[in-house]
């Protein structure tokens, strides 16, 4: 029988006729010529699709955010890094910082910058609309449509500093590593030590905040009562304090950052993997003014009482732990060392 690759007068046959199916050709030779071709399609689109999504797309998103970093930095005349929240930073109409006034040419919706030492979190934050709160979910912050989408505050709270007590900040958590990725570290203490402080600056602000709590929360119902730890509004001090309560008896680790109703808090939000549509969250309160910078990280230890959702034990065992249902009662039984003493 003569190879598959010779006519019948013994001659080599072109390439393509070996690849391609050809009159003449057997039906069980055409269908084999047919699956191999589809195969090679199947193999060259899915390289193609991962050249794409991982040297394409990424470095074109570097290559963009790296032009917003160079139009922040050098507006404010920084090298990467915001000084300390005690320093006076130039403003120019309005009381808008020097450093966000270039930025609004770009796009008005910058309304913040979030820089997370040990980490490429080095971003601008947009603000998201009620009349479309997820539209940076999906777009960068030249409004075009990116699967990287952008870092954002949620629709429902300003940014700007007094106005809401409560801000919630979303960023995707990717398979680059881009984005609010690099939160993740924060699920280990000894990140959290040498990470206990960023910056987030806003448009009439700059701010450092210290970090109170990581927690990891559900969104499904079927995996337990959902936490909704996206409040921004709340009736009084006493609603604020147990809010941040409940975001404490539920953190990873216990920071022992002392904390007050006159505090405001900023919540970094990102998707985690333990379990479908599960978040992680990192909550930060604002460096107080004339209060040092620097965190006693020798008082951060893990908790062992931290607070799960139902899932979590069904999957790893273990029983709830039970914390008194407020923050005031909590203060009256000496449970907390960041509370303040009634």
């Amino acid at each position: 029988m003569k190879p598959q690759d010779e006519n019948r007068t013994g001659k080599r046959l072109p390439f393509y006729r070996t690849l391609l199916p050809w009159k003449g050709d057997s039906r069980r030779l055409i269908v084999q010529k047919s699956v191999s071709l589809a195969a090679v399609c199947v193999f060259l689109g899915c390289a193609l699709y991962l050249i794409w999504e991982l040297a394409v797309l990424p470095a074109a998103a570097d290559a963009e955010q790296q032009d917003i970093k160079n139009i922040y930095y050098s507006s404010s005349s920084e090298t990467g890094s915001s000084p300390p929240a005690s320093s006076t930073p130039e403003r120019g109409p309005q009381g808008k910082l020097m450093s966000f006034l270039e930025l609004q040419k770009v796009n008005p919706s910058i309304v913040g910058w979030i820089k997370v030492p040990n980490t490429i979190i080095d971003l601008p934050v947009l603000q998201a609309t009620k009349k479309d709160p997820e539209y940076y979910l999906t777009h960068d912050y030249l409004n075009r449509y990116s699967g990287y989408g952008s870092i954002f505050a949620d629709a429902n709270c300003s940014v700007e500093k007094g106005k809401s007590r409560s801000i919630v900040l979303y960023g995707h958590s990717l398979n680059s590593g881009r984005m609010f990725t690099q939160l993740n570290r924060y699920k280990k203490l000894d990140f959290y030590k040498s990470t206990p402080v960023f910056s987030f600056d806003t448009v009439d602000s700059k701010s450092q905040w210290k970090i109170i709590s990581v927690f990891l929360t559900n969104t499904l119902p079927e995996q337990g009562k959902p936490f909704n730890y996206l409040k921004t509004a709340f009736k009084n001090d006493r609603d604020f304090l147990n809010f941040v309560y409940q975001m404490r008896i539920r953190s990873i680790y216990d920071t022992g950052v002392s904390f007050s109703k006159d505090d405001s808090i900023v919540l970094l939000s990102t998707c985690s993997y333990e379990f479908t549509d599960f978040r992680e969250v990192v909550v930060a309160r604002r460096v107080r003014e004339g209060e040092s910078g620097q965190v006693d990280v020798s008082k951060a230890v893990y908790n062992s009482k931290a607070v799960y959702p139902d899932c979590w034990y069904k999957k790893n065992g273990g029983t709830k732990p039970v914390w008194p249902d407020t923050y005031e009662q909590a203060v009256k039984k000496d449970l907390l060392s960041w509370g303040e003493k009634e």
